[in-house]
């Protein structure tokens, strides 16, 4: 029992003195500033220079791994996932992808980001059938394919499980980011936990971690694609992580998640607008007229609330240890 306390003092003091820079800084996994990587996806003129399917040993897999041209910008590799008619069909939700992808901005910095940059884009079908034969346009308004636009991750590998308990328990910042990590996931539900969702960065020491895949979260069914994440795995989370989630509102989650994406139809085509009111606090996809809006649903985000008011409980009867938290730098 002595030999325990003394292994969670020396943990606790090693995550006080950890780097501070490896937590704010830009590193070898995310190599460009967060807003400018958000802005090229969501908003810059967008062109396919090259694209495949990135998982080809993976039976049904239709995600591509693409090069592709924003504006004036270098080529930069992307994930790109086509949505099915409708872009609600099971393990295939992208409003799904953008909400675990602004959810973390409410107790993270872009620094710890656990999912990285993600955007919603209109393709023109002609475009996104060169690379996947037999897309179909999402919505029967216009020859557009909505997808999943998202970085593509550098200088990363990915292991059977990006948890490691006795990596875990010896090296304090990556341990920081897994339990990151972990509190994202039990909040969003995440129900996939296969090989290639999850990756982890090579660095020797205070590697970060990331989830890559959220088709099969919040509200999803549930499925046999494995659940390792939807509950807590570790007992031990940061303090200053926890501090951020006491902060979070039922409103505060409402206005970040209540509407994720909003485009209006002209000429023929679906074109990003500026978010406005919500249009249906019920549905996740909401048409109205020449207006097309993408959000979590009231019960999906009191889901959410519900799962964070429950790990704060658990906290607060002290089955889950709150750790000091390693100083960080202000994120790029």
């Amino acid at each position: 029992m002595h030999r325990m306390f003394r292994l969670a003092g020396l943990f606790a003091a090693a995550l006080l003195l950890a780097p501070a820079g490896r937590a704010g800084a830009q590193d070898a996994n995310i190599t460009q500033p967060v807003p400018e990587l958000e802005r090229l996806l969501a908003a810059e003129p967008l062109v396919i220079t090259q694209a495949e399917i990135s998982r080809p040993n993976a039976k049904g897999d239709i995600t591509l791994r693409a090069e592709v041209s924003f504006g004036d910008a270098p080529p930069l590799r992307v994930k790109l996932r086509k949505s099915e008619p409708g872009a609600n069909s099971f393990n295939n939700v992208p409003r799904y992808d953008l909400a675990a992808y602004e959810l973390q901005k409410l107790f993270l910095d872009p620094a710890e980001y656990v999912v990285p940059p993600t955007a919603l884009r209109m393709v023109p079908l002609a475009d996104f059938a060169r690379y996947s034969p037999g897309v179909k346009r999402t919505f029967p308004a216009a020859d557009q394919v909505l997808a999943v636009v998202q970085y593509w991750l550098r200088d990363i590998q990915v292991p059977p499980d990006v948890y490691d308990p006795a990596r875990f328990a010896a090296d304090p910042l990556y341990a920081r980011h897994i339990g990151q990590l972990n509190v994202f996931t039990y909040l969003i539900r995440h129900g996939d936990s296969n090989m290639g969702n999850f990756i982890l960065g090579k660095a020797e020491v205070g590697a970060r971690v990331f989830s890559v895949d959220h088709g099969v979260a919040f509200a999803s069914d549930e499925s046999d694609r494995g659940e390792l994440w939807k509950s807590m795995r570790v007992d031990r989370l940061p303090a200053d992580t926890v501090e951020r989630l006491r902060q979070i509102t039922p409103q505060g989650l409402t206005d970040s998640l209540g509407v994720l994406a909003q485009w209006k139809l002209e000429g023929g085509n679906y074109v990003a607008v500026a978010r406005g009111a919500n249009l249906s606090a019920s549905q996740g996809v909401r048409r109205k007229a020449d207006a097309l809006q993408m959000g979590l649903t009231k019960s999906e985000i009191r889901d959410v609330d519900r799962r964070l008011a429950s790990l704060l409980e658990r906290i607060d009867r002290g089955e889950i240890v709150l750790l000091p938290a390693a100083p960080t730098a202000s994120a790029p």
